[in-house]
């Protein structure tokens, strides 16, 4: 059973400054909250971080209902327990046609070949025209496309961001070129977009990215 899970962040808490602050801390957060046995095989654990003006939201997908006491203790509040719900029952109602309103922090990325060697060097996509191709591309093998109004892709760059940080002390820093996307697709395949917001979109799922969560289009 596919869950997903909202939680409240405390931001005036130490604990949620270090978490908030550094994506390998929040990683580890997040995969302790499940035992080390689960089975990804249906559904990835994923995570993500919506700033909403004097709000901090985390969200959490996995293969079933994580514990997050550790978390509400540490960076969230104590009147403020995590919720989570079924999402199965929420994956079953997805059907082709259908159009959604959808948010999702990705790590665009390409692959730019490199001379004697078999395998391209990954490297960030940088601009916001790129980045936003990038998304209209990939839709179509991830179970979505991005409809036009009056010739314009209904999809938006809301913001861009570099992560920085060391996955151990002492560790070469990592640095994540993200874009957070806004907009309307259409789901073209319920079945391989059910995939996708279990799964995740793209690289660096494990730092924040790759979680794609759907709301209906207003209006």
């Amino acid at each position: 059973m596919s869950t997903l899970t909202r939680l409240y962040i405390n931001p005036h808490k130490r604990g949620a400054a270090k978490l908030l602050a550094n994506p390998q801390a929040m990683h580890a957060a997040v995969r302790s909250a499940f035992p080390p046995d689960i089975d990804e095989s249906s559904a990835r654990v994923l995570w993500r971080v919506d700033n909403r003006q004097h709000e901090h939201i985390l969200y959490i997908v996995g293969p079933e209902k994580p514990e997050v006491t550790h978390i509400v203790e540490q960076a969230g509040w104590d009147t403020r327990p995590g919720q989570s719900l079924d999402y199965s029952r929420f994956l079953a109602q997805i059907k082709k046609g259908q159009r959604w309103a959808f948010e999702v922090v990705a790590n665009p990325v390409q692959a730019v070949s490199q001379p004697g060697q078999s395998r391209g060097k990954i490297l960030p996509h940088v601009t916001v025209e790129q980045q936003l191709n990038w998304l209209v591309e990939r839709g179509p093998t991830r179970g979505f496309c991005i409809p036009q109004s009056d010739g314009q892709n209904l999809v938006r760059v809301a913001e861009r961001k570099d992560l920085r940080f060391r996955k151990q002390s002492g560790s070469r820093p990592v640095v994540i070129r993200t874009a957070r996307f806004g907009g309307v697709l259409e789901v073209t395949d319920a079945d391989v977009l059910r995939t996708t917001l279990t799964q995740g979109l793209g690289r660096a799922r494990a730092y924040g990215c790759g979680l794609l969560t759907l709301a209906p289009v207003e209006g």
